[in-house]
């Protein structure tokens, strides 16, 4: 009996030394559910239609669901491959759970919300897991304080990829938080650092910088390179990752830069030549992201304290606080690398939020090393913490274009082409998430996210799309509503074709659209093409109808063949009924013939991308070139060659055109252009420029309507209404002039 409390001792000893693993887990669902708590009662308090299943999120979901029906990348049954999302990890997620289960975008959204969320508090805590008691009481308060956060609660809970970085930011952190702590790395670990690294597909530019101030620590610190071993493990998959996108799509840039404009190098071009308001745009928005985020005095004001009391830190603590200032750093700088982001500009920073929060919650933990300050460190969160709340919360908003909305514009869509009897219609729209995720239709984005074409066209001259999008592609249906109206203006409504070629539909005006439009008569709605109504005698129509009785590929060449002598762009439309029908001719074998069929056709370049689009990423280029060259050569019919030297400049009414069909150097598009204009009466001069005696319009190859693409360069520049006697232009840099050319009426 006298041995019995020494061997109760002793097995008590051995219980708890085997519980470590199980106590953790304790800790992490105590984290979680502190989390799910704190968030969901903000949420159930917000109206869901605010920022609930966003259709931006539903793109994401949409290419996926597209890769596990159809077997490629995209947002269209025909095709063809585009990355027009910006968030990988979410696609691989959601690919392999509706590759399981078959889960819809709108369930997947909840679960993903709650699953994030519940992880992120399991992180949170594990920060704080040498005191029970602190770390209970801090995760409690950052919870809290973090749901009042409103634009990091919204977009959290958006069904974006938000809630996916939010968690794998913070498991990057602590990861390489936990390896300086304990002085072993486990490489293994690298698989969730890499996909920290593509949960957006800018994630590199945060990731890399926390990598390499982990690299450095571990070497001044362990004096080993195990630390810059796992970091070149994770760039490895990162680089492997980007080669596979690259041979995939063929472009190393996701559809979404071009179609957004987020291009290093042309945007570091668009912030030296800017002036100072530019950059002031840019400044004023990175200071919104971190007030609205917490506050960046707030992160200043802990670290200038962290400086002073670092060395009462804890193990580890002094990696933890520079790496979070890193991310303080590379978030601040992000709008002036990427530009401005799309839809609200908090979005792309909501991680951030979680950032701040951590800070404050770490500084007493780490600092106050004696247990009877943990409790003490608790109110100062409190206070601070409230106080940041107070400075910075905003009440929810609407983070625009929940799905469920569109679902009324897929069945308008759905019914027309039921009323029509019309297979597999391609249609034009802005929003294209709900309305591909379902896979009734093909689309061409108006927005240009989930179309490759029109974002390579994005920034060209109007009359460039729309012929593409006239002439071309040819949508049968197409749908604008809202204020969009406005955006599509000038290469859709300017355009005589929407009326000639286009039967409108359910047409309705808006006050809004009046007010901000260019011309009060623009209305949205719904217009039809009018070649493929049923009752039409078309051509297409015939042959539409004759391949929907029996789908033989016999029947387009039968068709190609004797359309060959009409009119270009009148011979298109037997390439686009192949692209209608394209899915059932690929499951029955019929594509080798197809490409046979099309090679002799005068316009192959664009009727092969659309049959062969779905297994290259990169035709769509050739479509691009095709369509460039026919504008081009409408450009040397209508206008005046008045100089011809590296670029071609035409006189085209009142504007001038500068081609330049090998524009491989490029200085040809980053140097500046000169403009000098002499009227023929010298009142029409600025008074500013009488003493010079020409009006001064030089320019900026991308100031104004341009393409560069592939070796061809366009630009122009709209001429004053005043009548011209001479024109002198060229292009300069400081060591003179590059080129120069003058024309005299």
């Amino acid at each position: 009996m006298a041995g019995l409390p020494l061997t109760i001792a002793n097995g008590l000893r051995l219980f708890a030394s085997k519980t470590i693993y199980n106590r953790t887990l304790r800790l992490c669902l105590i984290g979680g559910l502190i989390f799910l708590a704190a968030f969901y009662w903000r949420y159930w308090g917000i109206d869901n239609h605010l920022y609930h299943a966003l259709d931006d999120g539903v793109i994401t979901m949409s290419h996926a669901k597209n890769w596990v029906d159809y077997g490629f990348i995209g947002l269209n049954p025909s095709g063809d491959r585009v990355e027009g999302y910006s968030a990988p990890a979410q696609f691989f997620i959601y690919a392999l759970a509706y590759a399981a289960t078959g889960i819809g975008y709108d369930l997947f959204t909840h679960i993903q919300t709650v699953v994030c969320t519940f992880m992120l508090g399991a992180l949170f805590i594990l920060f704080f897991r040498r005191n029970w008691v602190y770390a209970i009481i801090s995760t409690s308060l950052s919870a809290l304080l973090l749901s009042y956060y409103t634009p990091f609660l919204l977009w959290h809970g958006s069904g974006l990829e938000n809630a996916i970085t939010h968690v794998l930011f913070l498991a990057t952190i602590f990861i390489l938080f936990h390896f300086a702590s304990t002085g072993r790395i486990a490489y293994g670990w690298s698989v969730i650092v890499f996909l920290a690294a593509i949960s957006r597909i800018d994630g590199i530019y945060y990731v890399a910088p926390l990598l390499a101030v982990f690299s450095i620590y571990w070497l001044i610190v362990s004096k080993t390179p195990r630390g810059v071993y796992f970091s070149l493990i994770v760039l490895g998959l990162w680089i492997t990752f980007n080669l596979w996108r690259y041979i995939y799509f063929g472009d190393l840039l996701p559809n979404t830069a071009y179609a957004q404009g987020i291009a290093l190098g042309a945007h570091f071009d668009i912030l030296t030549s800017s002036g100072r308001e530019y950059i002031h745009e840019i400044i004023s928005q990175s200071n919104q992201i971190f007030l609205k985020h917490g506050g960046y005095l707030l992160l200043a004001m802990w670290h200038l304290i962290l400086l002073v009391f670092l060395f009462k830190c804890r193990v580890g603590g002094r990696i933890l606080f520079l790496m979070l200032g890193t991310v303080v750093l590379t978030t601040y700088l992000a709008a002036f690398v990427f530009g401005p982001a799309r839809l609200d500009f908090l979005r792309t920073a909501t991680h951030l939020a979680v950032t701040t929060v951590l800070a404050i919650a770490l500084v007493p933990y780490l600092i106050l090393n004696a247990k009877r300050y943990f409790l003490r460190g608790a109110p100062i969160l409190l206070i601070v913490g409230a106080a940041a709340v107070w400075i910075t919360y905003v009440e929810p908003y609407d983070l625009c274009c929940s799905a469920t909305g569109f679902n009324l514009f897929r069945e308008k869509f759905d019914q027309i082409a039921q009323e029509e009897s019309l297979p597999r219609p391609t249609v034009a729209n802005l929003d294209i998430g709900l309305i591909s995720y379902h896979k009734q239709f093909n689309i061409v984005d108006l927005g240009y996210l989930g179309s490759p074409v029109m974002a390579k066209l994005k920034s060209s001259p109007p009359e460039l799309v729309s012929d593409y999008l006239f002439d071309f592609i040819a949508p049968d249906i197409i749908e604008i509503h809202a204020g969009f109206s406005c955006w599509n203006y000038s290469y859709l409504f300017a355009d005589p074709r929407l009326e000639t070629n286009y039967m409108p539909r359910e047409i309705r005006a808006s006050s809004y659209i009046e007010e901000h439009c260019p011309d009060a008569g623009v209305q949205s709605g719904y217009w039809v093409r009018k070649d493929v109504l049923e009752s039409s005698d078309s051509k297409e129509r015939a042959l539409i109808d004759d391949l929907q009785n029996d789908l033989q590929p016999e029947r387009l060449a039968e068709e190609l063949e004797t359309c060959q002598s009409n009119p270009l762009h009148q011979c298109l439309y037997v390439a686009r009924t192949a692209y209608r029908f394209l899915p059932e001719f690929r499951e029955r074998g019929h594509v080798d013939e197809l490409n046979d069929i099309f090679l002799s056709s005068r316009t192959k370049e664009f009727d092969l991308y659309l049959i062969n689009g779905y297994k290259d990423g990169q035709l769509h280029e050739d479509a691009v070139i095709f369509v460039l060259d026919r504008y081009i050569d409408r450009i040397r019919e209508a206008g005046k060659l008045i100089i011809k030297s590296e670029y071609d400049v035409y006189l085209n009414g009142r504007e001038l055109v500068y081609v330049n069909d090998s524009c491989n150097d490029h200085e040809d598009t980053s140097v500046q252009f000169f403009l000098h204009i002499t009227p023929i009466e010298s009142k029409d001069l600025p008074d500013d420029r009488k003493q010079y005696r020409f009006d001064n319009r030089d320019f900026n190859f991308r100031n104004g309507e341009y393409i560069d693409f592939r070796g061809t360069c366009v630009t122009k520049r709209q001429l004053p209404d005043y009548e011209i006697q001479s024109i002198r232009t060229g292009q300069f840099n400081l060591d003179g002039e590059v080129w120069t050319g003058n024309w005299r009426k």
